[in-house]
């Protein structure tokens, strides 16, 4: 029996997302996968030890399509030694 209990599929998608942090920090990491509610991104910086419920604020460095990507407000949802999940906040 699996205990995934996610509600949306996820997609494998591998791009660099900058990520700032509450104090203006901002960490380059990329994306794992990413679904409709959120996404997971992977990181090795020792130094990001941020904890579960942290708000941050997302966005695609790679430009896709016309103009800037949009920022995106997130939320520290899950934590592993990989890289951390992410839901986005709408």
């Amino acid at each position: 029996m699996s205990d995934n209990k996610r509600n949306s599929s996820r997609v494998g998608l591998v791009i660099e997302i900058k990520m700032t942090c509450d104090d203006k920090s901002e960490h380059i990491l990329s994306s794992q996968n990413i679904s409709d509610t959120g996404v997971f991104l992977e990181h090795n910086e020792k130094h990001l030890e941020l904890p579960i419920g942290t708000h941050v604020i997302l966005q695609v460095c790679s430009q896709i399509g016309d103009g800037t990507p949009p920022p995106v407000n997130a939320e520290i949802v899950r934590i592993t030694k990989e890289g951390m999940g992410l839901q986005f906040i709408l």
